[in-house]
């Protein structure tokens, strides 16, 4: 039996060849089935004793991707992008519930495959995904009642699930970070709405994207809380502001909650269930 090593050839992304995917009985449903390595690089140098399993994650091959689940937008399905040896991208869909574990004494017979392998982005955008499944932005019911009730999230999703690739996030700042629990209709939610848009590989027509979403959440709040009365209600569109992904500051996007299509909800204090998504 092949011993596992710290100088292991496995690193996290990187994809299991058919074999050793069928020998560990790595079994997927999908068509064109792909298994990758999640594990960090810290813990795949462990040993055994210390950390004797591997993650991975079952995924499938697909010819083009969907912008809802790229840059890692959707904490449960991601689009990623891997290279292939002519240097082309050939995209790859993972399911974050589709995970499992495979002994490192197991996995160390094999090596990993060489004709898919992800850049040093797509890498990075692995991990953003991964790490986003523990961490999602939670709204207070009080808002997102709001949202709802006057037709507004029924709204945004209509205006965000065509993204496409040249959208990196939406990211909401209602009230400062404050998020007080509101009742009084004209005691109104601060809401500032950031649209990070991606420079790389066309900024130009990324940020057309962003300013033509922009547009849209602003008329929408405006036609469905500021123009039947002429006065600010439920909630107030302070700001809406296209940014490219390099202009947004670390401390910023630290700070803001990113909006998803299927976000989960703060319940009541204290917590109570959280909404399915």
């Amino acid at each position: 039996m092949v011993e596992w090593a710290r100088t292991t050839l496995w690193r996290q992304g990187h994809l299991l060849t058919e074999e050793a995917a069928t020998t560990l009985n790595l079994k997927s449903t999908h068509p064109r089935p792909v298994v990758a390595v999640i594990s960090h690089d810290c813990d795949l140098a462990a040993t055994p004793a210390k950390e004797p399993n591997v993650e991975v994650i079952l995924g499938r091959l697909i010819d083009s991707p969907d912008g809802n689940f790229a840059h890692a937008k959707n904490a449960r399905k991601l689009h990623i992008p891997f290279i292939n040896e002519n240097r082309k991208q050939q995209w790859i869909e993972l399911i974050a519930t589709e995970k499992s574990a495979v002994g490192k004494t197991e996995l160390a017979a094999f090596v990993p495959r060489t004709d898919l392998s992800l850049d040093r982005a797509g890498h990075s955008t692995l991990q953003q995904w991964l790490a986003r499944r523990y961490r999602r932005a939670a709204f207070p019911d009080a808002f997102e009642n709001r949202l709802k009730e006057n037709g507004l999230q029924e709204v945004l999703t209509d205006i965000l699930k065509p993204l496409g690739e040249q959208i990196v996030a939406i990211f909401f700042d209602v009230d400062n970070g404050q998020e007080a629990v509101r009742t009084d209709p004209a005691d109104t939610y601060a809401l500032r709405v950031y649209i990070a848009y991606a420079t790389e590989p066309d900024p130009v027509r990324a940020q057309a994207a962003a300013e033509e979403i922009r547009d849209k959440i602003e008329t929408a709040f405006r036609q469905k809380l500021f123009e039947p009365t002429q006065q600010w209600k439920y909630i107030e569109l302070c700001e809406c502001i296209a940014v490219s992904d390099e202009a947004l500051t670390y401390r910023q996007s630290g700070l803001f909650k990113q909006w998803h299509l299927e976000y989960l909800s703060l319940r009541e204090d204290p917590p109570g269930p959280m909404l399915k998504s």
